[in-house]
């Protein structure tokens, strides 16, 4: 009974680490693989919980919250409901909202995006047909930007949907029904351009109407068939990174100042969150990820995006490298139900839901942890140190073919070319291999070719004395 007991055990605990494991993957360049968890829910602030500084449960109820924003210290949630931004302090207590009762230019109808530069808040102010600047120092609205000085805003109203400030002070506006790109603003508020369009996908029978249509049909197809963007974040750089929902070949974008697209790919699969998903099998979500936000981390060395479809936070490195999966679509605590916004706060990752109508904060735990550790120290040239973390990762997870890849990259930098073919082969790292055989080529020939040369003019001396010797000996026999 005892030995049974035992066994039981060990048997049930093989399957729930089995079904843990399960909860989480990954993808290698073949197929979707497990993977250890790498984030968990830290809280949810929703109706049932929210208290202010006091301790004062709901002073305020959540509505259709539409974005998230963090800025020195304080998280900022647009609510088109209450037509308010929230503002809630480090330990997520309810803090105060705007616009104030008494400014009554600033008063939002459906707010939107959200955006915080230089102490400034931007708000697309979706009803009002404007971007709504209020000064934080004083907590009044002090600007509006509006009715755009452009010939297509003749037969159609500015509805902006997502704002972004760089850092010059230009506004890069997302509006609806706007598909020419991205629009950007001086920071008088003057319109300047539109800037990285995205490019239509045809289909052959498409392709074929379109090429026989006449101008006007042409014109209305464009429209028809164009994806406008759906969201954006700018990196300090002044990058701009963009999400396009319906664009599923290429939902992510990073754009630079003329509005191309500069996002590296490297990656075992696409930036396109779910690289394998179900089609027709109606008991699971179905069709690929819907990509409805992007967020940049503040330190530049990975970004996330959030997919509407189920629910999921896909984290990449610059590269193009998917570091981990997060969240999860369903009704029960700690899940999304309708995800809208993403962003980050330092190494936490900030989702709002519109449907359960709250802030939801994920973690990383210790080996998302790691694995953010190790892109940073490769990103700061620390690559002995990036090569020792990523050797925690695979104590953790020996399937993160990623952390090879990482082991490799690290000597490849530090210049031990044969390790990094290595590692960089386990890792199916093909690009960064083929550099390090070059190197590693490279190296032997620098090391062998002075023996070759050297033994090659040995060679060479020895059958040209050979020669003037045998011709010297033909003249004496002569």
């Amino acid at each position: 009974m005892k030995k049974i007991s035992i066994l039981t055990i060990l048997m049930l605990s093989c399957l729930m680490f089995n079904v843990n494991i399960k909860a989480s993957y990954n993808y290698a360049y073949w197929d979707q693989i497990d993977s250890a968890e790498a984030t968990r829910v830290l809280r949810v602030i929703d109706n049932s919980n929210i208290t202010d500084t006091l301790g004062q449960a709901k002073p305020i109820i959540l509505g259709d919250l539409r974005d998230v924003f963090a800025y020195d210290d304080h998280i900022y949630v647009s609510d088109a409901t209450a037509n308010k931004i929230h503002i809630f302090n480090a330990a997520f207590e309810y803090v105060k909202s705007l616009p104030h009762q008494s400014d009554t230019e600033g008063t939002l109808n459906s707010p939107q995006g959200i955006h915080i530069f230089n102490g400034m808040l931007y708000v697309a102010d979706y009803n009002n047909n404007r971007i709504a600047i209020f000064n934080l120092e004083d907590e009044l609205f002090v600007q509006e930007v509006k009715n755009p000085d452009d010939a297509i805003f003749d037969n159609l109203t500015f509805k902006p949907l997502k704002v972004r400030v760089d850092r010059t002070g230009r506004m890069n506006v997302i509006a609806y029904d706007v598909y020419e790109g991205i629009m950007e603003f001086d920071i008088e508020g003057n319109f300047n351009r539109y800037f990285g369009t995205n490019t239509i996908k045809l289909s052959v029978l498409d392709a074929l109407i379109y090429r026989f249509s006449t101008k006007e049909q042409r014109d209305k197809m464009a429209l028809k068939l164009q994806t406008s963007f759906t969201s954006m974040d700018i990196d300090h750089d002044g990058y701009i990174y963009t999400a396009s929902r319906l664009e599923f070949w290429a939902p992510v974008k990073k754009l630079n100042f003329k509005g191309r697209n500069i996002l590296e790919t490297k990656g075992y699969v696409p930036v396109v969150g779910d690289a394998k998903y179900q089609r027709t099998d109606t008991r699971t979500t179905v069709g690929p990820s819907s990509i409805i936000d992007v967020a940049v981390h503040k330190d530049n060395e990975r970004y996330s995006i959030l997919d509407n479809n189920r629910g999921r936070i896909f984290t990449y490195d610059l590269d193009g490298h998917l570091l981990y999966i997060s969240g999860g679509m369903g009704t029960e605590q700690n899940k999304l139900s309708g995800p809208t916004a993403i962003a980050y706060y330092n190494e936490l990752i900030l989702v709002t839901d519109n449907v359960s109508k709250s802030l939801m904060v994920f973690e990383p735990i210790v080996f998302g942890s790691k694995i953010n550790q190790a892109i940073a120290q490769y990103y700061d040239m620390d690559y002995m140190g990036a090569k020792e973390t990523w050797t925690e990762v695979l104590k953790m997870n020996s399937n993160y073919f990623l952390a090879y890849a990482g082991i490799g990259r690290a000597e490849l930098r530090e210049g031990n070319y044969k390790e990094a073919m290595y590692n960089l082969r386990l890792g199916y790292d093909y690009y960064n291999y083929s550099k390090a055989y070059e190197q590693y080529r490279n190296e032997s020939l620098a090391k062998t070719l002075p023996y070759v040369l050297v033994g090659g003019f040995i060679l060479f001396g020895f059958f040209i004395g050979k020669s003037v010797k045998n011709a010297i000996k033909r003249e004496g026999d002569d």
